[in-house]
């Protein structure tokens, strides 16, 4: 049987959400027998392999691959997935969120209907009972463009790949694939795919699926071997950038990422002089390039920070995430509150940072 597109789903120790992951793909206006639904296990330690294979045994367009060894990251899962995909059009998603249930028929009306590369929509934040939406107002110019430069601002756009439907042919002429092993190797396929499509197609008003916050997925596994991954996938977008000539708007994707990154430094458990200095070894090529560039993060507490990491001020470093973390109290969701990338980030409770500020200066 032919489908009309490929979901891609990586599965690792998720075994207390994919359910609903897997009823939103189910329940999709679409009709569910229009889609083929691919899972690759990347050697869970939960139920999540049991789980999985118990839709392919009841479905017969659910297929459960298992890894032999774990890769350490979604690419590798991804890419296998991909690699086994039948439809002509591929849409991501992540077991820990789910789709909005016209998520699918949205898309591939859109991408059928304009003969696009690539057609994304929006994403609604979730945490707790309290739905977001993201907030957009910066972005103007042209949705619908043939070439990334008809309108770099959708470069810009938080990259979101369960946001999309990407045409299989076009992944396979580019021989664009994700990077393994590392995290942010799906801001990389994305920045990637945005630079070689012809057809670009932004439903700003079309939500796709629900991104949810969880209080442990900020400090999870913020490891050196994150640390390092990190700023390896991120030298792989300037590449990309400098490869496909718009090198100069690296500095709008660095002021970004900033953003994103600094607050896992401060909610990092790595608290030793040792661990810091690991951390501003992996890190220096970035602060340089920031520094060059005149990228900067947008909120003061982070700026410091910023400072901090450039002069290498590891004593300064550590007791500057002492003071944060008392001044939070720990909590995971303020840490969030600066993470501007999502693009739901306030900054109204600036009193933390103040009083953050002033403590540090005692």
């Amino acid at each position: 049987m032919s489908y009309k597109i490929s979901i891609v789903v990586p599965v690792y120790n998720v075994e207390k959400y994919i359910e609903t992951a897997f009823k939103s793909i189910k329940n999709q206006t679409i009709g569910f027998n229009n889609l083929e639904l691919i899972m690759v296990n990347d050697c869970s330690k939960d139920n999540s392999g049991k789980i999985i294979d118990r839709y392919a045994k009841e479905y017969d367009n659910c297929i459960a691959i298992h890894l032999n060894e774990n890769s350490g990251a979604a690419g590798r899962p991804r890419n296998v997935a991909i690699e086994n995909a039948s439809s002509d059009y591929i849409m991501f998603l992540d077991p820990d969120d789910y789709y909005e249930k016209n998520a699918c028929q949205t898309l591939y009306h859109e991408i059928i209907k304009e003969s696009k590369d690539i057609v994304f929509g929006n994403v609604i934040g979730k945490k707790g009972n309290n739905r977001f939406n993201m907030d957009l107002n910066w972005f103007e110019g042209k949705m619908n463009v043939e070439k990334i430069e008809d309108n770099i601002n959708i470069l810009f756009l938080p990259p979101s790949l369960s946001t999309k439907i990407i045409k299989r042919e076009f992944l396979i002429k580019n021989d664009i694939k994700f990077l393994e092993g590392v995290p942010g190797q799906d801001s990389v396929f994305v920045v990637e795919n945005l630079f070689n499509a012809n057809g670009i197609k932004f439903l700003m008003d079309n939500p796709i699926y629900t991104y949810v916050f969880r209080d442990d997925s900020i400090t999870n596994n913020l490891t050196l071997k994150y640390f390092k991954g990190a700023m390896f996938s991120l030298k792989e977008r300037y590449y990309l950038y400098e490869k496909h000539g718009y090198e100069e708007y690296f500095r709008i994707h660095a002021n970004s990422f900033l953003n994103f990154f600094l607050p896992k430094i401060l909610a990092t458990d790595l608290e030793s002089e040792d661990e810091i200095k690991e951390i501003l070894a992996y890190t220096r090529w970035f602060t340089n390039k920031c520094v060059e560039i005149g990228s900067k993060p947008s909120s003061n507490l982070l700026l410091l920070l910023f400072n901090l990491m450039v002069e290498g001020d590891i004593e300064n470093i550590l007791r500057y995430k002492k003071v944060f973390k008392q001044d939070i109290k720990g909590s995971i969701e303020d840490i969030a509150k600066l993470q501007s990338i999502k693009g739901w980030i306030s900054y109204k409770k600036r009193n933390i940072l103040e009083r953050t500020k002033k403590r540090f200066f005692k």
